[in-house]
C-alpha cells in the first residue's frame, strides 16, 4: 500500500465530513423561500460509511407558509486509490453504485471532496 493511501486513510478513518448548503431568495417584500442542505459522510475505520442528507425548505407569501423536511441516510464501503499522483475516494453505496472523487487533505479540519471543501471532524 502505498504512502498516499495510508495517510489519506489515517486522515480519513472513524472522521465526518459535513457540508452545508444554504440558499434564500434577497426579496424582503413579505414572501419568500428559504433552502438549508447538510450533508454528512461518517467513514468509520472498518471501511464502511453511512451517509445522511437533511433537508429543509420553506416557502412563504400571503399569510402562507408550506415547510418541507426530509432526512435520507445511505450506506455502503469506501476506500481509497492513488492514480496518476492524485488520491480519490469511492463510495460504494448498498445497490452497488459507486461515486468516485478526487480527494485532499486541505489541512487542519478541512478535505476536499470532489469540487467542495467539507468540514472533517472526529466521530464521537
Amino acid at each position: 500500500m502505498s504512502y498516499q493511501i495510508e495517510q489519506m486513510i489515517t486522515t480519513l478513518s472513524n472522521k465526518v465530513l459535513r457540508l452545508q448548503n444554504v440558499k434564500s431568495d434577497n426579496d424582503y417584500s413579505g414572501g419568500g423561500w428559504y433552502e438549508d442542505i447538510s450533508y454528512a459522510m461518517f467513514l468509520y475505520g472498518d471501511f464502511t460509511f453511512k451517509y445522511v442528507v437533511e433537508t429543509f425548505r420553506s416557502i412563504s407569501g400571503g399569510g402562507l407558509s408550506m415547510p418541507y423536511q426530509n432526512r435520507e441516510e445511505h450506506f455502503g464501503n469506501w476506500k481509497i486509490t492513488y492514480e496518476n499522483f492524485t488520491t480519490y475516494i469511492t463510495f460504494t453505496f448498498e445497490d452497488y453504485s459507486q461515486q468516485k472523487y478526487e480527494t485532499q487533505n486541505l489541512g487542519t479540519g478541512l478535505q476536499k471532496m470532489g469540487e467542495h471543501t467539507w468540514n472533517r471532524y472526529l466521530i464521537t
